[in-house]
């Protein structure tokens, strides 16, 4: 089924859904790609106070994206790629999904933060098998295979929101599947053309088409014994 994508104002639209026939409720609480977008913080508590069913949340700060951003075009300087993790950094990350969870324990939501980024963010979740869990989180296999060192040689290739991020948070993603802190590897789904992907920084559309590459790069992460079959398997 579908999720219905949330809006600031769309909370009856919201409640009525049957838990039975959607698999629950997007909420994009940073700006990403399209116009769905939900950071009023009443209309936020609105959701998690009154949603009949699963909550998944994009997590990402748009006051500290926008703060970053303006620090660099302070310097007199046009960003670029490499700017990408500093803009969409840790803390905006961080921030965001520190909300939503604290939300869900408020109002003891079904919560599923989405493509997590950071390794200050793994804090967040409990470890340990799924079931059970109220709140829950998923890496990217994207965010489990490239880092900051790439962006040099990929440029907008790897462009996706949240940014792919320093060396460090990728090996605590990894960590964090052995410790059950993440219960799912997902794909980020975005196939833009190649043309799109050679825009400048600014014009070029965030994501990666993975669906077809996820298995293979999990089972090349058993070969490298950072994780083991089992785990590509559960």
């Amino acid at each position: 089924s579908f999720y219905l994508g949330a809006t600031e104002d769309n909370l009856e639209q919201i409640k009525r859904l049957n838990p039975q026939k959607h698999c629950g409720v997007k909420v994009f609480m940073g700006a990403s790609t399209g116009d769905l977008l939900v950071e009023n913080p009443a209309a936020l508590e609105k959701i998690f106070r009154d949603s009949p069913s699963l909550i998944v949340t994009h997590c990402e700060s748009s006051p500290i994206i926008e703060q970053n951003l303006n620090a660099i075009e302070d310097q007199g300087r046009t960003p670029t790629i490499l700017d990408h993790p500093v803009i969409r950094d840790t803390q905006a990350c961080l921030a965001s999904s520190t909300f939503a969870v604290g939300l869900a324990k408020k109002y003891g939501s079904q919560l599923h933060v989405l493509h997590i980024t950071t390794e200050q963010e793994l804090s967040l979740f409990e470890p340990g098998p799924i079931d059970h869990k109220s709140i829950t989180a998923e890496v990217c296999v994207h965010h489990l295979w490239f880092s900051d060192q790439d962006y040099p040689r990929l440029g907008n290739l790897i462009k996706c929101n949240p940014a792919i991020k320093a060396v460090s948070d990728r090996d605590a993603l990894i960590q964090a599947l052995h410790s059950d802190q993440i219960d799912i590897v997902a794909t980020d789904h975005a196939p833009h053309t190649l043309e799109e992907k050679q825009r400048d920084y600014n014009s070029a559309p965030a994501g990666l088409p993975l669906v077809q590459h996820a298995l293979l790069s999990l089972l090349d992460q058993v070969r490298q014994g950072r994780l083991n079959l089992e785990q590509v398997v559960e």
